[in-house]
């Protein structure tokens, strides 16, 4: 069968996005801003908290819980995917366990998987660059891109059969626990440079490794 995604087993079958999940907008920006906002309360996902097909645990943006009362609609499920839906498109996170109860940004939207697809299998599907390409495609808008519901809603999605989705989610969701590693190495690496050429640029660093090789030559 010939999918956007290319050439795939005949037995798989092919659905629009909005037959196979429930898809919400984020709330509008007024209802975000004008919300009481502190360094605590109930974080809200933005585009930028969406790595590595995961949601980061260290949202920047909050509002308290009365607030969040008020957006409870937009309230997030273990195993939701949350979308960038304006700005850089192509961003999607799986929403985990320790996340249930916080909320989507105004410039996202959720996906809340049917029982035909698996939200792990689906939001990979949703990083192939054959889909990332014509989500790009298909946004509106003049100078920030923006993705509607009723456009996304219309994206084909191959869907395999459970045993196909579940190894694929497992496999490369592996792969991203190892990214997800390698990364917290290279920013920590990254750090302890920027300590290092300090501390050796005043003299302190390099006066102890002078004194260190004088030794090992005497």
């Amino acid at each position: 069968m010939d999918a956007l995604i290319g050439v795939v087993p005949d037995d798989w079958a092919e659905y629009q996005l909005e037959k196979v999940c429930d898809i919400l907008p984020g709330p509008s920006a007024k209802k975000i801003d004008s919300s009481e906002h502190g360094s605590a309360g109930i974080p809200v996902v933005t585009p930028r908290d969406l790595q590595h097909n995961r949601v980061a645990d260290d949202c920047a943006t909050f509002v308290s819980q009365d607030a969040a009362h008020e957006l409870s609609r937009y309230r997030l499920h273990p195993d939701d995917i949350v979308c960038a839906r304006t700005g850089h498109l192509g961003r999607q996170g799986l929403v985990g366990e320790n996340q249930s109860g916080w909320l989507i940004g105004s410039g996202c939207l959720r996906l809340r998987a049917r029982k035909v697809i698996s939200a792990r299998y689906l939001v990979y599907y949703l990083g192939h660059p054959a889909v990332r390409d014509w989500i790009v495609r298909n946004a509106g808008g003049a100078v920030i891109p923006t993705l509607s519901t009723r456009m996304i809603g219309s994206l084909p999605v191959v869907v395999p059969t459970a045993a196909v989705q579940a190894i694929t989610a497992d496999i490369l969701g592996a792969l991203d626990d190892k990214v997800i590693v390698h990364d917290q190495i290279s920013r920590t690496t990254a750090v302890l440079r920027d300590a290092a050429l300090i501390w050796l640029l005043t003299g302190l660093g390099a006066a102890g490794s002078v004194d260190s090789q004088a030794t090992e030559f005497n």
